[in-house]
């Protein structure tokens, strides 16, 4: 990228928009406090980065998907390289819980500056990385010409390019390209994504396609006592029908609540758990279930008190870093980000539970998953309220058929697992040419 150009823009326009935009949230609403100071490029007292021995890789993660994405391959690269330090930044505060809690491998945690130079250039001073590990897709111009010049390798990992961002990034090629011309390896997703780098300006002899990390994620995962863990919270019987909304978004809540209503005139018994991808939305979820002169729901945050759900068949999830297990209780689950334009939530998840899985048609962000779950059954695109309602209807009836289904779509995904040993060899190559 024109960095020139990025640093006028940045700091004439960027910089007061975030100040007056993010300034009233810390002082009045309290959000952002804990991150703050590492955004203005202050790391953790306790971490002392220049005492480190060699070699020092960081990666950064920006918040709990690519924190979880990253997790398999801080592993590998231990394994095959147990004398590296692992340092982690998050852009986000749930990114950062995800990684203290995930990654016990890392010798250090902390959040990324902002992409200024008087907040980057100290941090890039202080940990002198001998590599440095972008996952998915996280192109800051200032860190990267910062890192570069210290002499760092920078790697992207599990990259992807989706369908909404390239054509934008297509037609910013050549402010771009300069950046990518600074990357030493490009690990991308799929074909695809190595196709569309290569047309933003990466160096294709440079590009790797080495598979989604996500896969090594998630089939590290289902931890046997997470069903009864969930049961006990919401009282449930072996026996008890779930659907299960994942990660749902405005516009997705109304339909799912609107579904639920049809399949209970079938399913008396039907319990809905309604997970909101943000958990500040749930007001507007309850607001949503009272406009249906629905009766009121259980809060998953009101068991922290004693509250039982007392044969309540509506369940809002109100709490952050559970979804994964509340997929354990499902009898069906439908993934929201995708019958809005936001390029759909982790089918990955609820798959490797071996549960049928319904999405909307918006799901460019797991393009390889989606394949995978329609070619083998266990997954189905639906366009609107009537089909998911009717795909429901089918799966609850014949569960037997659901659960073979759902079983073949667990053994293939958890067949495309392998890439995070693919990357940490090639991360490995690189530090030994350092």
């Amino acid at each position: 990228m024109n960095r020139l150009l990025y640093n006028i823009v940045l700091h004439t326009l960027a910089a007061p928009f975030l100040a007056a935009y993010y300034t009233p949230l810390i002082i009045f609403g309290g959000k952002y406090r804990r991150s703050l100071g590492g955004k203005l490029g202050r790391l953790p007292s306790d971490f002392q980065p220049e005492q480190l021995p060699r070699p020092r890789v960081w990666f950064h993660a920006v918040s709990v998907g690519e924190v979880m994405a990253l997790v398999p391959l801080v592993k590998a690269l231990k394994d095959l390289e147990p004398g590296a330090v692992i340092l982690v930044s998050t852009g986000t505060e749930t990114g950062q819980h995800t990684a203290r809690e995930s990654i016990v491998q890392a010798d250090g945690i902390f959040y990324l500056p902002l992409d200024f130079p008087a907040f980057v250039n100290p941090v890039v001073e202080r940990i002198r990385p001998d590599l440095f590990v972008l996952m998915e897709t996280e192109l800051w111009p200032n860190l990267i010409h910062r890192l570069k010049k210290s002499g760092t390798k920078v790697v992207l990992a599990n990259g992807r390019i989706s369908d909404r961002s390239f054509p934008r990034y297509k037609k910013l090629k050549r402010f771009f390209s300069p950046t990518l011309q600074h990357l030493d390896l490009f690990l991308m997703v799929s074909q695809v994504d190595g196709s569309r780098i290569a047309a933003m300006g990466a160096p294709e002899e440079r590009i790797h396609v080495t598979g989604n990390t996500k896969f090594d994620a998630v089939s590290a995962q289902t931890p046997v006592e997470s069903e009864a863990q969930i049961k006990s919270i919401l009282d449930l019987e072996a026996s008890s029908r779930v659907l299960v909304a994942g990660s749902t978004h405005p516009g997705e809540h109304e339909i799912v609540l609107d579904a639920y209503n049809m399949l209970v005139k079938t399913f008396p018994d039907l319990i809905l758990v309604i997970v909101p991808r943000h958990v500040e939305k749930t007001s507007y979820v309850l607001s949503c279930i009272k406009a249906r002169n629905m009766a009121s729901p259980f809060l998953r945050s009101s068991a922290h008190y004693g509250e039982r759900r007392n044969g309540r068949r509506v369940i809002v999830w109100d709490q952050t870093g559970e979804l994964f297990q509340v997929f354990s209780i499902a009898s069906v689950v439908f993934m929201g980000g995708s019958l809005v334009p936001k390029g759909g939530q982790n089918i990955m998840e609820p798959a490797v539970w071996g549960k049928a899985v319904f999405f909307g048609p918006s799901m460019e962000d797991f393009r390889d998953a989606r394949e995978i779950l329609i070619r083998s059954g266990a997954g189905k695109e639906v366009s609107g309220l009537k089909e998911l309602a009717e795909g429901i209807r089918q799966v609850l009836s014949d569960p037997e058929r659901a659960g073979h289904l759902g079983a073949k779509g667990r053994h293939e995904m958890l067949g495309h697992a392998g890439s995070a040993r693919k990357n940490a060899e090639l991360l490995v190559r690189l530090i030994k040419t350092s």
